[in-house]
């Protein structure tokens, strides 16, 4: 035999009396009572998952239960407020129209002997949506001068109330009066 051979067996033959002499290592389980243990521990936090869910999936319906009532009861809500509006609407309607009559009456009725014509004749407020609201001497246009200068220099609604002192609903009420009487005379 060749020596490197020989070598070769001799080292092989050391390794297996040093691991047939070396003492061998006790299996260390792990003992029954600490499985159980641990099995019991995992049954236990599988059981409050399961009741917290519960508890979750409860509360996401009776929040959704509660939300559907509110919604319910602002589209009451909304409905009644329609109602009403639609209700104050008419009357201010009637009221317009009662008022545009008694004007006319007014306007119409003979001088008392003695009084002065200008005494007879009494201003009447006439609301905005009437024809005789705005007479074409008196137009809206002219009385709000400033508003409409500063609305055709192209200025926005909140600049033009900032610069006038005027809330920006009234600034868009006059510019909408404004267009209707362009309307009512074009």
């Amino acid at each position: 035999m060749q020596p490197y051979l020989q070598y070769i067996l001799l080292l092989g033959a050391v390794v297996i009396v040093g691991a047939l002499a070396m003492p061998r290592k006790k299996n260390e389980s792990i003992p029954e009572q600490t499985v159980q243990n641990m099995e019991t521990a995992l049954e236990q936090f599988m059981e409050n998952m399961e009741k917290d869910n519960a508890e979750l999936a409860s509360l996401v319906a009776k929040s959704q239960q509660e939300a559907k009532l509110e919604a319910q009861r602002k589209e009451l809500r909304i409905a009644e407020l329609e109602r009403k509006c639609e209700q104050l609407a008419e009357q201010l309607r009637h009221s317009s129209d009662t008022s545009a009559g008694a004007a006319r009456q007014t306007a119409h009725a003979e001088p008392k002997p003695g009084a002065a014509v200008a005494d007879s004749v009494r201003e009447v407020p006439v609301p905005a949506g009437t024809p005789e609201a705005a007479p074409q001497s008196d137009s809206i246009q002219t009385r709000y001068s400033d508003l409409f200068r500063l609305y055709g220099q192209g200025k926005s609604i909140e600049a033009i109330s900032k610069k006038l002192g005027m809330n920006k609903g009234e600034v868009q009420l006059i510019i909408q009066l404004a267009k209707q009487e362009d309307a009512a005379h074009a």
